[in-house]
């Protein structure tokens, strides 16, 4: 298996979401509010997911653990981090992980 730099993700939220882009149409526009626990695909959601838990994280959008993408607070606050992808030669270079370094 080989490392490769594939690039880098701003971070200006200190939170970054894991998401298939076919799912950011049902993406709703909002502010955080302390007050609204909802779990639908939001600014809202994604700030509640990522202070709860000991800041890891967790599912947006959707129900029952299905949801349509993973909020995940850096750890670090804003930044620009690099993206590394793992692939596996005997698949044709396949990818078999991603890591995001948050340091």
């Amino acid at each position: 298996m080989k490392k490769f730099l594939i690039g880098h993700c701003p971070v200006d939220s200190g939170q970054i979401l894991l998401i298939d882009p076919c799912y950011l149409d049902k993406w709703k526009d909002n502010d955080f509010d302390p007050n609204d626990f909802s779990s639908d695909l939001s600014y809202n959601s994604a700030c509640h997911e990522t202070t709860k838990n000991k800041h890891l994280g967790g599912t947006i959008g959707g129900h029952d653990g299905q949801g349509q993408g993973v909020a995940i607070s850096s750890g670090c606050g804003d930044g620009y981090y690099p993206v590394y992808a793992t692939y596996e030669e005997a698949c044709g270079k396949r990818i078999k992980s991603i890591t995001i370094k948050f340091f």
